[in-house]
């Protein structure tokens, strides 16, 4: 009998997951991190900046191109899920599914689909049901814990049609440990193919009627956490997970990493090339533009193992002494370009966006654009301290310093000109944030509902969101348009 006991998921700050782009059935091969069959070329560009410092991973701090959704399709890749995106929108409303789960009618628990609607300002249940109360399982707003899992599914629109990627976490990348699970050779809880769940697509009408479930993955495979789409289907990453054990400590890793391909009309998938690396970079998907994908990896200039990963000085001289690299792969061509590399000896931030990659540097606190496609790089802005870049709002990124005090500043892309913005949340004084861009207006918490605990923490139960204009945002207006909310907001 394995002995009872707890079992504590711990994931690094850096993924183990080694991915590149080699047709189906590639095989992997050493040299340059690029598998057989795939030309991995290094620019070399004057001015590239291959020599520039930074840290924190360069993740830019969930900055994605395609930002916060709702753009007119226009042709290539997009991003639709994923990427810290919480919702969806359109020019009319945002949809989201709330994550705090409620205890239904039958005692089962769900999570409700909210839309707010731009026009009147109004969040409602999705359910246009007469004298509906919102807690079956017919409801139309309800999605069952058991089938949608709470933050991990994935909500995104294509082809004016909603759609529910109904997915267990991804633990690629995380050490489980263990108290007093101690019997040899008896799985952990939560450990790699434990219970042979499938990720599966479903499809509903944006007022959430017709709901049906239109297309299930293969048993046992893992869906990395975002949906790229094209005008007639989307791209996941699917992967094997794997464990392996060290006493008490299970490393979970992955092979067999695909990105694949799901024709939305035709519901047929097919694998559009290898995402497994031989080499030192752990690279991982940041966006996509026209057709290809932007990459982002550290490079500790060596293959490293779990332990070191999770030992924070081991992990910490690893880290100094590493790189971050950025590289896009085109699905066409299969050619894995690496454009850009920042050392981790000093902090840096990342946002890549519509073919450029904007890298904020404490090196020299210098903001520069760097063109994917060529690896030519203009700086956009130097000061006297770091900015920290988060996303792009607009022609703006948005960014925040040291002396920020939870409120941030706006750089212009095309001028170089930074304002600063001195709104924040209006209860409290923290920072606001972001949920969607709406043409000219953003979607944006700006208030809670919040009750002191005493200790100077506070339960918050509503999020209060409300659309203001860019312009005004930039500007540092408080001209929110408050949305009735009937939910949590969360």
């Amino acid at each position: 009998m394995m002995k009872k006991g707890m079992t504590i998921l711990l994931t690094a700050g850096m993924l183990i997951s080694l991915t590149a782009c080699g047709g189906p059935g590639s095989t992997g091969a050493a040299g340059n991190g690029g598998p057989a069959g795939i030309e991995v070329v290094e620019l070399d560009t004057e001015g590239t900046g291959n020599n520039l410092t930074g840290e924190n991973g360069g993740t830019g701090g969930g900055g994605s191109a395609g930002g916060y959704g709702g753009a007119v399709w226009e042709g290539g890749l997009r991003p639709l899920a994923g990427f810290n995106q919480e919702g969806c929108s359109t020019e009319e409303g945002y949809y989201y599914l709330s994550t705090h789960s409620e205890e239904l009618a039958d005692g089962n628990y769900g999570s409700h689909l909210m839309y707010m609607d731009f026009a009147s300002q109004q969040e409602v249940y999705l359910c246009s049901n007469a004298g509906c109360g919102h807690n079956t399982a017919e409801c139309p707003s309800v999605f069952l814990y058991d089938e949608f899992p709470s933050y991990t599914t994935l909500l995104f629109m294509h082809g004016n049609r909603l759609y529910l990627l109904s997915k267990d976490s991804d633990h690629d990348g995380s050490m489980q440990s263990e108290i007093s699970f101690e019997e040899v050779g008896e799985p952990a809880p939560g450990s790699p193919g434990e219970d042979g769940t499938s990720a599966v697509l479903y499809r509903a009408n944006l007022d959430g009627t017709d709901r049906e479930k239109v297309y299930t993955f293969a048993q046992g495979l893992t869906l990395e956490d975002f949906v790229l789409g094209d005008e007639k289907g989307i791209y996941v990453a699917t992967k094997k997970l794997t464990s392996d054990r060290n006493g008490t400590d299970t490393y979970i890793n992955s092979s067999e990493r695909r990105l694949v391909y799901l024709d939305l009309e035709k519901l047929e998938e097919r694998e559009i090339c290898s995402m497994d690396f031989e080499g030192t970079v752990s690279w991982r998907v940041k966006g996509c533009y026209g057709n290809k994908l932007v990459l982002e990896g550290t490079d500790y200039g060596r293959e490293v193992s779990g332990e070191e990963l999770f030992n924070d000085d081991v992990w910490r001289e690893l880290f100094e002494n590493s790189q971050e690299t950025y590289a896009t792969l085109d699905l066409g061509s299969g050619q894995l370009n690496r454009i850009y590399n920042v050392s981790n000896k000093d902090l840096n931030s990342v946002v890549a966006e519509g073919g450029m990659l904007y890298v904020s540097s404490a090196l020299d606190n210098s903001v520069k654009a760097v063109d994917l496609d060529t690896g030519e790089e203009r700086i956009l802005f130097e000061m006297d301290q770091y900015y920290y870049l988060y996303d792009r709002i607009g022609s703006k990124l948005r960014c925040e310093s040291e002396a920020s005090e939870d409120t941030f500043s706006y750089l212009d892309v095309n001028t170089g000109e930074l304002v600063h913005s001195s709104l924040v949340n209006k209860s409290l004084g923290w920072r606001l944030e972001f949920r969607a861009v709406v043409g000219s207006d953003v979607l944006v918490i700006y208030d809670y509902e919040a009750t002191a605990n005493g200790d100077g923490s506070y339960e918050i139960t509503r999020y209060q969101y409300g659309l203001i204009s860019q312009e005004d945002l930039f500007a540092g207006r408080d001209t929110f348009r408050k949305i009735n909310m009937i939910g949590e907001g969360w």
